[in-house]
């Protein structure tokens, strides 16, 4: 069938367009900064991470970071994950920059960073960047975004951490969003690398190397899922109206 044909070109061509990185990121080793807005899941995306390699490497080889010093929970998660994980947890303060940090962390293959979740408008954005942009140990950032956030959001979250040098993303949330293509479509128009997807609470199982055709078969799946409910919907209200209609006759 013609339609059918045509359909499947276009999801071919999206695919081909679909920038990913295509592997395991964290067997490269090396010190990886997770950046993003408040609330996207890098915490959690650390603490997967971090499960995965001590599962397959063993826990002598890796270290936790976190640059949040302004909030306690975002601590707290970090360092439980480290007391499971048996891995050193580093918390960079005024006492403790994160270039120390960095600098005394040399030895270990693996060191992952959790960074304070800022919005473009807040006051620590700015230090948390500049503290970020000023280190001279070799760092990678990935930029989380959440598929659940708005259009709008995720754009802020790009063109706010883009400056650093970003190596790629991380898709989260991919189970509590309605549409991947907004995030999807950001990642197309700016060349920004997919690392790997998250779509769960679960550590260490919820987190995926992503592959282009994975994404935009999932894009095809939220989509039809958000057409559904959005007939049902209309059904549901249609059917209300003509009882209201029905009653008021």
């Amino acid at each position: 069938d013609e339609l059918d044909d045509a359909w499947r070109t276009a999801l071919t061509r999206f695919s081909d367009n679909i920038p990913v990185i295509g592997e395991d990121f964290i067997e490269r080793g090396g010190m990886i900064a997770f950046v993003g807005p408040t609330g996207v899941g890098k915490t959690t995306t650390i603490g997967k991470l971090a499960a995965r390699y001590v599962l397959k490497h063993g826990s002598s080889s890796v270290a936790l970071v976190t640059t949040d010093s302004y909030r306690i929970a975002a601590h707290e998660q970090l360092l439980t994950f480290g007391r499971i994980l048996d891995v050193p947890v580093r918390v960079v303060d005024e006492n403790n920059p994160l270039e120390d940090v960095l600098l005394s962390l040399k030895s270990k293959r693996l060191v992952l960073i959790d960074t304070a979740g800022m919005n473009a408008h807040e006051p620590h954005t700015q230090a948390q960047l500049s503290m970020l942009d000023d280190v001279t140990v070799r760092m990678k950032k990935l930029l989380v975004l959440s598929c659940s956030s708005q259009r709008h959001v995720i754009e802020n979250a790009y063109e706010t951490y883009a400056p650093l040098g970003l190596s790629g993303c991380v898709l989260s949330k991919l189970d509590e969003s309605g549409s991947i293509g907004e995030a999807l479509d950001l990642i197309v128009e700016n060349g920004l690398a997919v690392s790997y997807v998250t779509d769960g609470q679960q550590v260490p199982d919820d987190i995926d190397v992503a592959h282009k055709k994975d994404l935009v078969s999932r894009a095809v799946v939220t989509a039809q899922k958000a057409t559904r409910s959005k007939r049902v919907f209309n059904e549901h209200q249609q059917e209300r109206l003509a009882k209201d209609e029905h009653w008021e006759s």
